[in-house]
């Protein structure tokens, strides 16, 4: 009669208890909402500095390391190594996402190279800074090719 009175008395609290998909409602880890917040121009601006830093040290090692550094900026935003995020980003606390899921970019190479190509046509990096500033959607005419945004992270 022990017995019974033990179960009995369990069973209220496992029902008291939400189902654990009721408790959090993550479906997708790495899918940030697509209410995040645009990154400003200022820490875009920042970040693109950092890795052009880290892409011209690569240009020290002659010819495989113009071939690094060239590959590091066009999938930047892709690298699964790095989650998705280039290594100006993450320190900027940015990340590129699809404009239209809010998924990250990581393993998904094309947005990523669409994205980034147009800055290595000269002079294109200027054109893209005036539509940035002046865009309300905060993207500049790579995002809006690849249909993605920046976002910040956290």
């Amino acid at each position: 009669m022990t017995d019974e009175k033990t179960t009995n008395a369990e069973e209220p609290l496992q029902t008291e208890t939400p189902p654990p998909e009721a408790a959090a409602p993550e479906v997708e880890p790495e899918t940030l909402t697509p209410e995040a917040p645009l990154a400003s121009l200022g820490n875009r601006i920042l970040a693109v500095l950092i890795d052009g830093l880290i892409a011209s040290a690569c240009y020290i090692i002659p010819v495989v390391g113009a071939l690094v550094g060239l590959a590091y900026i066009l999938t930047r935003d892709a690298l699964p190594f790095l989650e998705g995020q280039s290594i100006g980003k993450k320190a900027m606390k940015l990340r590129a996402v699809s404009a239209e899921t809010g998924k990250p970019l990581t393993n998904d190479w094309g947005p990523s190279v669409i994205r980034n190509v147009v800055l290595y046509i000269p002079f294109f990096a200027i054109v893209e800074l005036i539509v940035l500033s002046n865009n309300k959607d905060g993207q500049r005419l790579g995002d809006q090719w690849a249909k993605t945004k920046v976002v910040v992270e956290g």
